[in-house]
């Protein structure tokens, strides 16, 4: 069921002995249904129960260790556990946890050191130079660089060296004494000074590669090993901790929920808000936990919390109203509108059904892997779905035509049946009907938000204000109209009433804002632009993978089809960024702008872990 407005609040208060403060905690949250506010007036403040500081400290640490245990699916469970026998345990685990976090870091910083010291090596294979042999000398000493050699013999002005040249650079191995003479020659015939481990390994390069890649192994064995160790201790505690973890949430909310109530020496208030189809209950439930003793009643004033109040998919669309700013309390809640409007837009821009399949699979995959952004993740389907819809309509299919007379599956497979389907029309061939349709979407979308504002107007100052300041607009584009099609005598009249009538709505602000109704539709546009950019990117990647077909043989299959692959994932997050940004900004700014203020505040009852 759609919503037009958030749904109805009640702010209550409840009033008790303090003998029932526990109590009634105790049934408020299990309840999930007071959005408590903060107490502000003359009398104290509660004070949070004796547990609330331990308890607090204990679920910081847990939270430590979980954060540092490896994840997993089924490690996302809980496993039932007391608190008492995690407790037993836990300085013993968190201790062997940092113990293994700590030995898996240096195990890592051991293989970046031994990956630096082969590529050191590596510039050097191909030489003989034994360079840990000449570092253990007295007399002897070893520079490594990218050498110009003939201009370094040039510039040197001793003959006491060798030079080791290798793959990539070259061993200069030279007595003690000059030093200075190669260093100098170094600086003007090298294009880089590498520079050298301090522990030399002996040998030439090549056995020191084979000795720095046993170490290599050898330390990713040792990393194995504790890895798996790690991951035995997630086997075993993360669930029962993840249990804990959530058991202690509850009892430091219930803890510290005095800290919002005023309290006196005997009694206790608590004032908050709750959904009003939901009142009976809550006083009901509260009233038999206190045996009677708790009084709740309804009041007056304050900032009614917002609770959407939607049903089915569109549910999903109130995060993408949120992402903007959680609508008033008393306004019309747009989330309904999205839902209508956001997949339309989407999935006519992309207007593929290819590209519906990849982008169907990538906000899966999101909602899959990202709990937090699921609701966001399972509107953009919705729009996938919407894509899949119009390709099939425009006879697309990863920038292939795929239905009419001119379908790549009837004339390259033979599969004349698709030559028959009928389609709407193709845009690479038709983009004046695709301008057309997007201009007649800004039309009806931006009247669509005055219409709305107007609403919200004659709700709240009544009928004068909603056509003055909405009215008028609408009132203006029928002037317009009338000019371009009957006449300016038919036209202008209407323009100056609009014109008035806005003037005394929204004083000079209207009047200047004028020209921005044309800028607003104009945005519209960018559907245009980014439904036929849709249709030329695909063309652009076919067209490459076609000249690679053409050239036959297996590496041209091969390469065609990397190149298909490889383009059409690539187009896949552009156009889902494309189709993201600017399907979402049309409604935020162009319709929003419209008639929704936003700024409420989000209905958060006490002991939801989730509030909606």
């Amino acid at each position: 069921m759609v919503k037009i407005k958030p749904a109805e609040m009640t702010k209550i208060s409840i009033t008790g002995p303090k003998s029932q403060l526990e109590t009634t905690i105790d049934t408020l949250h299990d309840l999930n249904l007071l959005h408590i506010e903060d107490y502000d007036g003359e009398l104290e403040t509660g004070e949070p129960r004796d547990e609330a500081e331990g308890l607090s400290e204990l679920l910081v640490d847990i939270r430590s260790v979980l954060s540092k245990l490896p994840e997993k699916e089924n490690r996302r469970e809980k496993q039932q556990a007391s608190v008492e026998e995690v407790q037993e345990s836990f300085e013993e685990v968190r201790s062997s946890v940092d113990r293994l976090k700590s030995e898996i870091e240096i195990s890592k910083r051991r293989i970046k050191e031994l990956e630096e010291e082969k590529d050191f090596y590596k510039a050097l294979k191909g030489s003989e130079a034994d360079l840990g042999k000449v570092r253990s000398t007295r007399s002897l000493d070893v520079a490594v660089a990218d050498l110009k050699i003939d201009r370094f013999r040039e510039k040197v002005d001793t003959d006491r060296y060798d030079i080791f040249k290798g793959r990539k650079a070259s061993a200069i191995v030279f007595e003690k004494e000059v030093s200075q003479e190669v260093t100098s020659a170094l600086q003007e015939a090298s294009n880089e000074v590498h520079s050298i481990p301090s522990d030399l390994r002996e040998g030439v390069p090549s056995e020191a590669l084979r000795s720095i890649e046993s170490d290599v192994q050898d330390v990713r064995d040792d990393r194995e090993e504790t890895e798996e160790e790690l991951e035995g201790l997630a086997d075993e505690w993360a669930g029962k901790l993840r249990f804990v973890e959530g058991f202690l949430t509850e009892r430091i909310e219930k803890a510290e929920a005095p800290l919002n109530f005023a309290t006196t020496e005997r009694a206790f208030i608590a004032e908050g808000w709750v959904p009003s189809d939901k009142y009976d209950t809550l006083e009901e439930e509260v009233a038999n936990a206190a045996e009677g003793k708790v009084h709740i009643q309804k009041e007056d004033g304050g900032e009614a919390p917002v609770k959407h109040d939607n049903r089915g998919p569109v549910q999903s669309f109130e995060s993408l109203t949120d992402l903007m700013a959680v609508p008033k309390y008393n306004e019309i809640d747009p989330s309904a509108i999205i839902f209508l409007t956001f997949p339309l837009f989407f999935g006519f821009m992309i207007g593929d059904f290819g590209y519906g399949l990849t982008t169907l699979l990538v906000f899966y995959a999101g909602y899959r892997m990202f709990e937090g952004a699921q609701d966001i993740f399972k509107s953009l389907m919705w729009a996938s779905f919407a894509t899949m819809a119009f390709g099939l309509a425009f006879g697309d299919a990863f920038g292939y035509v795929i239905f009419g007379e001119n379908s790549v599956l009837a004339t390259q497979f033979g599969l004349e049946i698709f030559a028959q389907i009928p389609m709407l029309f193709h845009r690479a061939t038709h983009l004046g009907q695709v301008f057309t349709v997007s201009a007649l979407i800004g039309l009806v979308h931006v009247n669509g938000g005055y219409l709305i504002g107007a609403y919200n107007e004659y709700s709240k100052h009544g009928l004068k204000e909603a056509f003055l300041e909405k009215g008028s607009w609408i009132l203006l584009e029928v002037g317009v109209a009338l000019w371009y099609f009957v006449g300016m005598t038919a036209g202008l009249p209407v323009m100056l009433i609009a014109v008035v009538a806005l003037y005394v709505g929204e004083g000079v602000e209207g009047i200047v804002e004028i020209p921005s109704l044309m800028s607003n539709i104009l945005s519209y546009f960018r559907i245009f632009g980014v439904s036929v950019a849709a249709v030329a990117l695909a063309a652009v990647v076919n067209g490459i993978a076609s000249t690679a077909f053409a050239t036959g043989g297996l590496l041209g299959i091969a390469m065609g089809t990397a190149i298909l692959v490889i383009g059409h994932v690539f187009n896949t997050f552009i156009k889902i960024m494309e189709g993201f940004l600017q399907g979402i900004r049309l409604h935020y700014v162009e319709m929003f702008g419209k008639f929704y203020e936003g700024g409420g505040k989000k209905y958060a009852p006490f002991g939801a872990r989730d509030a909606s």
